[in-house]
């Protein structure tokens, strides 16, 4: 990022009061299940009795919108093309309390339109997010100059890695990145896809140790989500976790993620 548009950023966000809790959710490598991971975390803070909108800032063709049913969907190119406000964008899904911006499957709106209008989007999003307990923002693996706006606005920067060698290693890179970016958030991880806490926890450790030892943020672990045939089974049927397998190892993992997000808030 130049140093132009970094001070840009500067101006626009890290001068802002961070009242609202914001965590975007984010990916340093593809098929890590960031989508799956926002989704499910916000039904899960949901089910806590907590007002949650979840936006969809990921424009791959596996997104938000790809792993639910949702009726009448409305997209976030109305937004865009000036059809329509935030606000009437707005799915409540299940309830009133649990809220959807989303976008289409590969129509990255992000990409297609100036940063100047990412800008805009984000001002938008700051007046509309007040009444929530907690906003969730899918960025997928891409970071970028411009879906890097919603970090700059974030309270919690929470990256879902797996095992893989080759994860950990552009985990790390885009720590690094954000760092240099002046992001000033929280940084969290979850660790998905592991057969046992003790092996999400050696991930944990070993990344925490290299960016402890390049003075990058600390890091704090959020959550560790084993490895569950049922995941797979509600992406194939579109249904929520927590709804048709609720007591799954996946599930409790998650319920227990969100709690800690709760009790952050509550403590904060």
């Amino acid at each position: 990022m130049s140093e132009n548009l970094n001070a840009v950023y500067k101006q626009l966000f890290l001068d802002k009061e961070k009242t609202q809790n914001i965590s975007v959710l984010l990916a340093g490598a593809e098929h890590i299940g960031v989508s799956w991971c926002s989704l499910t975390l916000a039904h899960a803070l949901n089910l806590s009795k907590q007002k949650v909108l979840l936006i969809d800032g990921n424009g791959n063709f596996s997104n938000i919108s790809t792993y639910i049913l949702l009726q009448n969907p409305l997209y976030l190119d109305d937004y865009f093309q000036e059809n329509k406000t935030l606000n009437q964008l707005i799915t409540a899904y299940r309830n009133k309390d649990f809220n959807i911006l989303t976008a289409k499957p590969g129509n990255n709106y992000l990409e297609t339109n100036p940063l100047g209008r990412i800008h805009i989007l984000i001002n938008d999003l700051i007046n509309l997010i007040e009444p929530y307990n907690h906003t969730l923002v899918d960025i997928g693996a891409d970071v970028n100059e411009k879906n890097i706006a919603f970090c700059h606005i974030a309270s919690n920067l929470i990256f879902i890695l797996s095992q893989k060698n080759s994860d950990l290693i552009k985990t790390f890179e885009t720590i690094n990145f954000l760092h240099k970016s002046g992001i000033k958030a929280k940084y969290n991880l979850i660790i998905n896809k592991v057969n046992s806490f003790e092996d999400g926890y050696k991930i944990f450790k070993e990344l925490s140790k290299a960016t402890d030892k390049n003075n990058l943020p600390i890091l704090h672990l959020l959550g560790i989500i084993r490895n569950d045939t049922r995941v797979r089974d509600t992406i194939r049927n579109k249904e929520l976790l927590l709804s048709r397998y609720p007591t799954s190892e996946a599930a409790v993992d998650i319920k227990n993620i969100a709690q800690k997000l709760i009790g952050e808030q509550s403590n904060g």
